[in-house]
């Protein structure tokens, strides 16, 4: 197996909460805790799981538009949180985000043939007088023509917009790019589209790709390897078809399960998830999952469950499997690619 291009190991986000004159810390909003995973080159690794579970900002944190509170990322072999300065943003050409919503990512103030030239601008890449030629070819490699350059982001479609926002991302010639829900506001046969041309953009420039989404029929349809997340931890991680065919998890099934099957109507689903998320403020005890669980017993209140591998490469954190936890000698790091820290 080739070198990750990318290793995540322990990181957290989390955010502080203030109160009173002094603005005193109260208390924290643990929005990521404690994740750890391993990208390989050419591959798309989907993060999938329920609003407010942290993927989100899981992504911000990667490309450092949050800085995480702890844990260390390593992009091609290099410590990405201690680089600064001119390193920092010349490693950041190779590393590039499609935010969720295209419109507010947009400068509306701004011509598409500005925005394009943008990040030629700002790294200095080519002369002010190519910029424009070179905006025009993104344009037509995203599918639009080069005619609209001078056309404004809301004269265009939310489909229209997003290929923009691709065209951006793929101005400096990136080898990563972080999809936080590229598709969700989308409509389904926009979202084809949009998908087809990402992958089609990764064929043909070696792309590797973290795709975000809470949708998992998105996921199967384009992802190589998929993490569940849950109120900021990954809980289970496996290829695409080995997690869709043997999920272990019981969250990981009821969202299998959730997933609408065409011609079926209003199927009965085969596992229902009762109540609401956890707040990240004060998360549940033991496994975060374990309040909704339909296959709770005692003890799964106590230590969240340590990622392990129960079939080939598929890692599941449930106590159903293993009563080992988080935060004993053998924090299970070779789950995710990542060389192991034991003794």
């Amino acid at each position: 197996m080739s070198e990750p291009i990318l290793e995540v190991e322990g990181v957290r986000k989390h955010f502080p909460i203030r109160k009173g004159l002094l603005l005193r810390e109260v208390g924290q909003v643990k929005a990521v805790d404690g994740v750890s995973f391993a990208v390989q080159p050419g591959e798309t690794l989907g993060l999938v799981g329920e609003s407010g579970c942290g993927k989100s900002t899981l992504g911000r944190t990667l490309v450092r538009l949050y800085e995480p509170t702890a844990g260390s990322i390593r992009y091609r072999g290099e410590d990405f949180l201690a680089v600064k300065g001119e390193r920092l943003r010349h490693m950041r050409r190779t590393l590039q985000m499609i935010f969720q919503d295209p419109f507010a990512s947009l400068d509306p103030r701004m011509t598409i043939a500005r925005i394009l030239a943008e990040p030629f601008k700002v790294h200095d890449v080519c002369p002010p007088k190519e910029r424009q030629e070179r905006a025009a070819a993104l344009l037509e490699t995203v599918g639009l023509k080069s005619a609209h350059l001078n056309r404004y982001p809301h004269e265009f479609s939310g489909g229209q917009r997003q290929r923009i926002s691709i065209a951006r991302a793929m101005a400096l010639n990136p080898d990563l790019v972080i999809a936080d829900e590229p598709v969700s506001a989308l409509d389904v046969s926009i979202q084809a589209q949009i998908l087809n041309l990402m992958r089609e953009l990764q064929d043909e420039f070696n792309l590797t790709y973290i795709f975000i989404s809470h949708d998992l029929s998105v996921i199967d349809h384009f992802c190589d390897r998929i993490a569940v997340m849950y109120l900021g931890k990954i809980i289970e991680m496996a290829p695409r078809d080995e997690l869709f065919n043997h999920p272990q998890h019981p969250y990981t099934r009821a969202l299998i399960d959730a997933i609408p099957k065409v011609g079926q109507g209003k199927r009965r689903m085969k596992q229902v998830l009762g109540g609401e998320v956890p707040s990240p403020i004060d998360p549940p005890a033991g496994c975060h999952f374990h309040p909704r669980c339909p296959k709770r017993f005692d003890g799964c209140d106590r230590g969240f469950p340590a990622l392990r591998e129960e079939r080939r490469d598929h890692f599941v954190a449930c106590k159903l499997y293993s009563d080992a936890v988080e935060d004993s000698d053998d924090i299970i790091l070779r789950s995710t690619g990542l060389r192991s820290t034991g003794t």
